[in-house]
């Protein structure tokens, strides 16, 4: 077996007389412009030479990207898991032989067997995969979470595992709710335990490999608190006889007779360019920038205005409508008669505002461009942001780097003679609005991939 690292969580991985392709992503910047691979890299997709087995296992857009499917040849069989959009975006494009697959399906491929693996994350339809033949077994865990009953089961269904890409990252990601960033003992614990309990022959922190990019750069010192050295530093206290290593874009791991060795930029299909892993330098100390609004799709202001009056409008009906046709999310600020703001900065650095006072009774309206009353709930975003993603042009997560969210909420009571002020988390009333209430928001998927899928379709698209 022959286990190519392409970038991130893009592997090749060459069986006996099988070529399986998971999660390729073939270009920087990848995931709306956001990210890139890191270390950085370069990738021949000419070099790719014939497939049979694409493998997706999840619908977030670092592992299924669009412009790269659109690259590939339309008869290789696809297994994936039994998600909407990955099936949609498959069928507009033409594939044939798509198979979508429950988590710890066990399918056998011309002598080799294929594994999913399950992944412990409420509905998430995802999924690793642990490929064997006769050489060996090589488990990519991908992001997933795992628990116990999954490891023993997916060991006694593959037997001992040689090599094992496994997640170490631990990202926080919460960063971008609270602005609160430390270091994830729980879940590298777990990320440890998993690897005690699977032991494989090579361990290989994997699955992260990317950064974010231009204006998202300033939250990369925020986000990685566990390095791949950092891993297999701890690895090592607890179990020295555990093999590990790093591995970069072009690296080959080679399974074969009990054995597993790491080739070092091998591939002629991809390779790495430059060691820029230093940028993902943890430093929670690190400055957070003021928000602006770089406007990088270059609206025009009349668009953005008419986008931000949109979404006022629209916010301050459906909470009045909520008064009447109660909502869960709104009557929980109802119950604490919070105040909530929505400020959003302009391109130009101006800024508009709207603020909500929902009462008892009857919830009242603030608009403005000056200085805004204080509220206790306020989320700050580039307009150039909400405009993105009240057009549908882009998902919820790519404006967090355009966005800030604070609350001060909170409750004080007397117990046992003491005062005690305890937080109080509220739901964020914008994106509540947007992701669920707003008009077309039960379309806002389909239309996103939809505008995705518009430069492939029609006119042929290239294919490896």
């Amino acid at each position: 077996m022959r286990v190519t690292l392409l970038g991130h969580a893009s592997v090749l991985v060459e069986l006996e007389g099988v070529r399986c392709l998971m999660d390729p992503v073939f270009q920087d910047p990848f995931q709306e412009g956001a990210l890139v691979s890191c270390p950085k890299r370069e990738v021949d997709a000419d070099a790719l030479g014939p497939l049979d087995v694409l493998l997706l296992t999840r619908a977030h857009l670092d592992h299924f990207d669009i412009p790269t499917l659109a690259r590939l040849p339309r008869t290789v069989d696809v297994i994936c898991p039994k998600d909407h959009a990955i099936a949609y975006v498959l069928q507009q494009l033409g594939y044939t032989n798509v198979h979508p697959t429950e988590a710890m399906s066990l399918v056998p491929y011309k002598g080799t067997q294929l594994l999913m693996s399950r992944s412990h994350v409420a509905h998430a339809m995802e999924f690793g995969v642990i490929f064997k033949d006769r050489s060996g077994a090589f488990w990519n865990q991908v992001d997933t979470v795992l628990a116990p009953d999954t490891i023993q089961a997916s060991l006694d269904q593959a037997g001992r595992i040689d090599l094992l890409f496994s997640m170490y990252a631990s990202q926080s990601f919460d960063f971008f709710e609270g602005r609160s960033s430390g270091f994830p003992h729980a879940t590298h614990a777990m990320n440890l335990s998993n690897v005690l309990a699977i032991r494989p022959k090579m361990v290989v922190p994997a699955s992260a490999g990317f950064r974010f990019d231009g204006p998202f750069a300033w939250s990369n010192a925020f986000l990685f608190p566990v390095s791949r050295e950092l891993f297999i530093e701890d690895l090592a206290r607890l179990d020295p006889e555990i093999g590990a290593t790093v591995a970069d874009p072009g690296d080959v791991f080679e399974i074969e007779g009990g054995e597993v060795r790491r080739l070092p930029g091998a591939s002629a299909l991809a390779r790495t360019v430059e060691e820029d892993t230093s940028l993902l330098a943890y430093d929670p100390t690190s400055s957070i920038p003021p928000l602006a609004d770089p406007n990088p799709d270059g609206y025009s202001s009349d668009k953005i205005a008419k986008a931000v009056d949109a979404c006022f409008d629209g916010l301050t009906s459906f909470v009045v409508a909520s008064y009447t046709k109660p909502d869960p999310v709104i009557d929980e600020h109802r119950q604490h008669g919070a105040t909530y703001a929505v400020a959003v900065v302009m391109p130009d650095g101006g800024a508009r505002w709207l603020r909500v006072e929902l009462g008892a009774l009857l919830p009242s309206f603030t608009t403005g461009t000056g200085p805004m009353p204080a509220a206790a709930v306020v989320h700050r975003i580039a307009g150039s942001a909400l405009a993105a993603w009240t057009l549908r042009e882009k998902s919820y997560f790519y404006f967090r780097g355009f966005s800030r969210k604070f609350s001060t909420f909170h409750v004080v009571a007397q117990r046992d003679g003491k005062v005690v002020v305890e937080p109080r988390p509220l739901p964020d009333l914008l994106g509540h609005y947007l992701l669920r209430k707003a008009p077309g928001a039960d379309m806002a998927l389909k239309q996103r991939l939809d505008l995705q899928l518009r430069p492939y379709l029609g006119a042929a698209a290239a294919r490896v």
